[in-house]
């Protein structure tokens, strides 16, 4: 040890190198995202933030992980966190329980009068599916992810099944009018472009946008010229 090293100052070097580390993994899972997320992940401990940022990280390692994929992902685990928070401190989520997870689930329940639909069951599911996959990684982190077993903290926690079928009516469809009136008075010729292929393809939005310009050949016949997108 150095003559000038005391233990104190070796402590307080390693905390600073592990803030520094921690500070970096959340660099790196919010890379490219919208400031407002990133300001949301560091709105809980840096501890909970980093927790949240290495699984991000090994999620990237294991899957195709989108941008929007990761902004739900640091949705929904920092309202986790923060709905646990005890006078400013976020409660681990190694401390966390099945009770605890139900408590915060059941918190986006919502009665008839207010939600006739149920709509509030999509969040429910959408958020129950991310918790399953996030403490699956938390407690088995080195296990092949298909492999991972389900731990206590959110076992039998049934994923929940709605009356309708969609929650959708057929009045909040556009009809073939309405796509002709977008069209005709729309200024911008990319926002028309995208709608004509939207309704053509009944794809999702971020399915539409992956696609390059080496996706859509157009193909020549005896009667008209079409496109036909292979991606």
């Amino acid at each position: 040890m150095s003559p000038l090293s005391t233990p104190q100052s070796i402590t307080t070097t390693a905390a600073t190198v592990s803030t520094i580390d921690k500070d970096r993994k959340i660099d790196e899972a919010t890379l490219k995202l919208p400031k407002s997320c990133v300001k949301s992940l560091r709105s809980v401990s840096l501890e909970t933030a980093a927790t949240i940022a290495d699984y991000i990280i090994e999620m990237k390692s294991e899957v195709n992980l989108s941008d929007s994929y990761r902004m739900d992902l640091i949705e929904v685990l920092t309202k986790l966190s923060k709905f646990f928070d005890n006078d400013g401190k976020n409660k681990s989520f190694r401390d966390m329980t099945r009770n605890d997870i139900i408590d915060f689930l059941e918190s986006y329940r919502k009665p008839e009068e207010s939600d006739p639909l149920h709509k509030w069951i999509g969040t429910y599911n959408i958020y129950r599916m991310h918790l399953l996959r996030f403490f699956k990684w938390l407690y088995s982190p080195y296990i092949e992810p298909s492999k991972r077993p389900k731990p206590s903290v959110v076992d039998n926690i049934p994923k929940l099944k709605r009356k309708e079928v969609s929650i959708y009516k057929p009045s909040d469809l556009w009809t073939p009018e309405d796509d002709l009136l977008f069209l005709k008075f729309c200024p911008s010729k990319r926002e028309k472009c995208y709608h004509a292929i939207s309704r053509d393809l009944s794809a999702r939005p971020h399915e539409i946008l992956k696609l390059k310009i080496r996706d859509v050949p157009f193909k020549n016949t005896a009667i008209s010229q079409y496109a036909d997108v292979t991606g």
